[in-house]
């Protein structure tokens, strides 16, 4: 008796279905992390009380007293809601801005209970900030709106001079000598992207595995009509 067989017999189809359903949902989530609709809805969406919200992130060139920010100056977003006193907010600068256009490296995370759209304030030192999207030739602002999910390049401005935090202590920059070979790139590699990609290959696994179990079940099946047939002729059954 072929138990294994008549187990995939009776159970494959319902296997093929559950897969062909999970590859569906994956397909979903797949497709949806490249709709500009669904960042859209992020954003317009209201914070379920308690529910802190995805991060917004931001990065970009600070000027203060018409000179680049020294190293080791807070920076904070703040707003109705928003957490603060947490890795992410505030942030130290840099030498000439904060966070990073590398999405490994730091960056001003605002996150919190606040719905998208509501207002920011940046304070650069404990100083209001005047804002500008990167690129953009708008006027300068002294509020940005947030946009849980997403990344801005953010320039800041502070007609004040500001001094770096006394407990700051700048983290040396790897040396040649001990930075591993990488290969060069044409762009920075986005952490979603390398999600659609895992995302991708887990869904070329199961179909191999549904297409797998359906030629299972089916050969199975033949099997069993014909050691059906075969018995129905044989002389026992005469």
């Amino acid at each position: 008796m072929n138990i294994g067989g008549d187990y995939v017999a009776r159970h494959g189809c319902e296997i093929v279905r559950a897969t062909i359903l999970l590859i569906g949902c994956l397909l979903l989530a797949v497709t949806g992390m490249g709709s500009p609709g669904i960042a859209d809805d992020l954003a317009a969406a209201p914070a379920v009380p308690g529910q802190p919200q995805i991060p917004h992130s931001f990065y970009g060139t600070i000027e203060a007293a018409g000179g680049p920010v020294p190293a080791g100056v807070p920076v904070e977003a703040r707003s109705e809601g928003v957490f603060s006193g947490i890795p992410g907010n505030p942030v130290y600068s840099h030498a000439g801005g904060y966070g990073s256009e590398d999405p490994f490296k730091p960056r001003l995370e605002v996150q919190g209970t606040l719905p998208g759209g509501s207002i920011l304030t940046f304070y650069v030192g404990g100083v209001q900030a005047e804002v500008q999207a990167g690129g953009s030739t708008d006027p300068w602002s002294t509020t940005y709106r947030f946009s849980p999910g997403s990344v801005t390049e953010l320039n800041m401005r502070v007609a004040a001079m500001v001094t770096p935090d006394p407990a700051y202590q700048e983290t040396a920059e790897p040396s040649a000598h001990t930075t591993l070979a990488t290969v060069p790139r044409a762009g920075t590699v986005n952490p979603s992207t390398e999600m659609m990609f895992g995302l991708i290959a887990i869904l070329v696994i199961l179909a191999i595995l549904a297409f797998y179990f359906g030629k299972r079940a089916k050969e199975s099946g033949n099997e069993s009509k014909q050691e059906s047939g075969g018995g129905k002729d044989g002389p026992g059954n005469e």
